[in-house]
């Protein structure tokens, strides 16, 4: 009875000691206030050399928002690393790093446009050698100080996580005007032979948000950068490519001002456009001759005149076709696609893009679109079904 009693001590004590052990498996672990969370990259080249900034947040001030609104401003770190390659510059930040850095939180790439002018291609391997970058980081570029992008202040004192930076979907959804892109789909218009890359442009407006009565920082979408074979083709203002949010097909939402004669008559509101293109090869020379159909529905905002809804509607289509061909037109004045025609050649007619050298002497011209079909449909006026 005795041995039995002694048995069951030991494997008792056994067992507490097995369970001990087992506990302390995670005695190296680190709280979130003792790791730097990167958030977002930027990217700028200046002197023959790369600089690299960090944008990383407190988590710790982050998670006390869940559910309610800080009182007080969300600061916000920043790294600054240099060098002469771009790994040596990202390197560069681990040089005075208080805390162990964690690059695996990344949801926004930032290059400003003195980088885009080098190796673009060549950068986003470099940063995809890191195991921890993914391929869902928004992608920009920018002609804003890098610093000063990542320190704006948010609105309503919301984490910058909240803001346009790390989630563009959201406002894109009310507004689509230009299409946030993904750094998967950075390299899909890459891998597409005729592809343009029209990077989304971020800045830093003033204009637009007030705290009382003192501006405050916000970002905005204020037009594009293009880059064709790895050549770098300028930033194009959100005015100057009205025509493309036609010819998108993930267009959610999107306000057209109707305005004959330069007078504004009324505001309409479209959605989801339909929109394809057709490539027909013309005569003996095979001439590339580009149809663009457009089907669009919507409703009426605001009028400022009597006007009928068909009236409106055919405005409207003249305005749309309109603002597709200058877009056009603009592109091929700065020899840009802005429209990537060409890789609507090489996906409807492969044998007549392998026989011009893989589109390499394939020239776009003015006449090159022969029609713009534009069918718009306005089915109510706010919470008024029309009646034809």
């Amino acid at each position: 009875m005795k041995w039995t009693n002694g048995l069951r001590s030991v494997s008792i004590i056994g067992m507490f000691l097995f369970i001990t052990i087992v506990l302390t498996g995670c005695w190296d672990k680190k709280n979130i206030q003792d790791i730097n969370y990167v958030a977002a990259l930027g990217i700028d080249y200046v002197n023959n050399k790369y600089v690299v900034y960090s944008q990383s947040l407190d988590f710790t001030i982050v998670a006390k928002q869940e559910g309610a609104k800080a009182k007080e401003h969300v600061p916000v770190w920043i790294g600054r690393g240099e060098g002469e390659t771009l790994d040596s510059a990202v390197n560069d930040i681990f040089t005075a790093a208080q805390l162990p850095i964690i690059w695996e939180h990344i949801s926004a790439i930032v290059f400003h446009e003195r980088a885009l002018k080098q190796d673009l291609r060549k950068m986003t391997d470099t940063l995809l050698r890191y195991h921890e970058i993914r391929f869902m980081p928004w992608v920009y570029g920018t002609r804003e100080s890098l610093k000063e992008l990542f320190a704006a202040p948010n609105t309503f004192n919301l984490s910058p996580v909240n803001s346009i930076l790390h989630q563009p979907e959201d406002v894109y959804m009310q507004q689509s005007y230009i299409q946030p892109m993904t750094l998967r789909e950075m390299f899909i218009h890459w891998l597409r032979p005729g592809s343009t890359l029209l990077l989304p442009s971020i800045s830093i407006t003033k204009d637009h948000w007030f705290e009382d009565i003192k501006p405050r920082e916000a970002y905005q979408i204020d037009g594009i950068f293009a880059m064709e074979n790895d050549h770098f083709h300028g930033w194009w203002g959100k005015k100057e490519i009205s025509g493309l949010r036609w010819a998108i097909k993930n267009v959610v939402h999107t306000a057209l001002q109707i305005e004959p004669h330069k007078k504004t008559v009324a505001m309409i509101s479209l959605n989801v456009p339909e929109s394809n293109i057709k490539v027909k090869l013309v005569g003996q020379e095979q001439t590339p001759k580009i149809t663009i159909r457009i089907y669009i529905d919507g409703s009426i905002e605001e009028t400022l005149t009597e006007m009928s809804p068909h009236k409106m509607e055919l405005l409207a289509e003249e305005k749309i076709r309109s603002e597709v061909q200058k877009t056009f037109r603009d592109g091929l004045q700065k020899n840009v696609d802005l429209f990537s025609l060409r890789s609507e050649i090489y996906q409807q007619h492969v044998k007549y893009w392998n026989r011009h050298q893989k589109g390499e002497t394939i020239r776009l011209h003015p006449d090159m679109i022969n029609q713009v079909d534009v069918r718009v449909k306005l089915k109510d006026a706010g919470m008024v079904k029309l009646r034809r």
